[in-house]
């Protein structure tokens, strides 16, 4: 396995070229650890990283949200296949129908039909998540439960609101107490921890100067706090969290933290992901990978100028973690876990899909029509050739979001290519090869009598409206 100095000196290439002001990384093998550090965690003071430093964990938080969970489902207090208002009477959106079929399993796999994002600015306290679940009831609701993939961070809210209501502890009080604790890890989502130690700022880079400037802010959006955006954490909880599910539940010191059934329902694939890159199944709370025989399985983060990554690989007792405090932090955590497999443990990963030279025919006039959600609106049209195109439209309380989470904040147009006519399926090209976004699928869904798709899906699932 590389050695710590090694694995020191890729971290700070890539840290240079891809702008990364700080950074963390380790690797475990078996029982061995190496891990390295870079950089600066905060530019206004200039505090090195050091092993110990917090970062944001971004949307990993999600599987600690989802073991969470699933010690209630130890507890015999959750059954996953149970109707989410069990637990919660009051949830709903603006279909009553829709809610009352949407289940504990649904949530947890993105597969509930439910908005993909929603971003409600209460101040912290103990009822932010309460309040965040009485603001959902006014929100459409664009899927049918069970049938469509979707990732949702309002889903994850509801699940931290039914940890509240049955540990009748507050989201970050139960997580603390039946996931961190145990597991001895250097996380907390309290503020007053955190300044006690070393903790890395987020930093934006101006694409267009590459210029690197501090975050505005440190967190915001406290209702989402179970969908990442409240927890920090150093590298090392990264792997205790990744020694957790690959250990079958028990904590370092033998503490059983989650039984070996919950770990395995959680790394066992619920959905298949058309078009999903990096992980083209999830599982509950996890995302999937299977290259050739052998499974991974993995969640990347991203918070106010973070990102960050781990990957875990059951069969060789081995996981890649990596934390970076700048919104460019996908161009180093990406291409060093992508070598770190590779080298190490003879895993390479799937790239996305690009779209055909010659796509498939289809019939333009089914497609055009603007679809609406709650994070903004698709508008797809098409040329005198027949070609279609879609237009990425955020809603104006998206704009902030966007600006601080690295989603568009002005409108976008893309070409789109159908590569499977039948199942109504386009891809977009959209960035330069090895990027996030460098080929992004769009697919339709519930087609009529006429063919003319209901809603569509591009980030987030929208339903047609003309």
């Amino acid at each position: 396995m590389m050695t710590s100095d090694e694995l020191q000196v890729r971290l700070a290439e890539l840290a240079a070229t891809t702008l990364v002001p700080g950074a963390a990384v380790a690797i475990l093998r078996g029982e061995e650890t190496v891990s390295a550090v870079t950089g600066t965690a905060n530019m206004n003071t200039g505090a090195p990283v050091v092993p110990d430093t917090l970062f944001a964990s971004g949307s990993i938080c999600k599987v600690f949200t989802a073991s969470l969970i699933m010690t209630l489902v130890d507890d015999g207090l959750v059954e996953l296949d149970a109707p989410v208002q069990r637990y919660l009477p009051d949830f709903t959106l603006a279909d009553p129908a829709k809610s009352a079929a949407v289940t504990v399993r649904m949530l947890l796999s993105h597969t509930a039909g439910l908005p993909g994002n929603f971003f409600p600015d209460d101040p912290a306290g103990p009822d932010v998540i309460e309040k965040f679940l009485q603001r959902l009831k006014a929100l459409p609701f664009p899927g049918t439960p069970g049938k469509q993939w979707s990732y949702s961070n309002p889903g994850m809210a509801t699940l931290g609101r039914i940890a509240e209501v049955l540990t009748k502890q507050t989201y970050d009080d139960a997580l603390d107490q039946r996931v961190l604790r145990p597991l001895g890890l250097n996380a907390t989502t309290y503020a007053d921890r955190m300044i006690m130690g070393s903790t890395a700022i987020g930093h934006m880079v101006d694409p267009a100067t590459g210029d690197v400037t501090p975050a505005p802010l440190l967190r915001k959006w406290f209702g989402n706090a179970p969908a990442g955006s409240t927890l920090w954490l150093d590298v090392a909880a990264l792997i205790g969290l990744a020694r957790l599910h690959l250990d079958g539940g028990l904590a370092a010191d033998g503490r059983r933290v989650l039984s070996a059934e919950s770990v395995a329902a959680m790394q066992t694939p619920q959905t298949e992901i058309w078009g999903g890159f990096p992980y083209p199944r999830w599982g509950l709370g996890w995302g999937i990978v299977d290259v050739g025989d052998r499974r991974l399985v993995a969640h990347a983060g991203g918070n106010i100028g973070m990102q960050s990554t781990l990957w875990v690989i059951p069969d060789q007792h081995a996981a890649v973690a990596v934390l970076t405090n700048s919104n460019t932090g996908y161009g180093l955590h990406s291409v060093l876990s992508a070598e770190i497999l590779e080298q190490e443990f003879g895993l390479e990963l799937p790239t996305p899909q690009s779209p055909p030279d010659v796509p498939e025919p289809v019939d333009p006039s089914l497609y055009v029509g603007r679809y609406e959600a709650v994070e903004g609106r698709l508008v797809i049209t098409s040329d005198a050739n027949g070609g279609l195109y879609v237009q990425i439209e955020p809603e104006p309380s998206q704009v902030e979001v966007g600006r601080l989470l690295g989603g568009p904040q002005e409108p976008v147009r893309f070409p789109m290519t159908c590569v499977d006519a039948e199942r109504s399926r386009f891809l977009v090209a959209a960035g330069p090869e090895g990027s996030p976004v460098a080929s992004m699928p769009v697919e339709f869904y519930e087609a009529d009598s006429a063919g003319r798709p209901r809603l569509a899906r591009l980030f987030y699932l929208a339903e047609r409206v003309g």
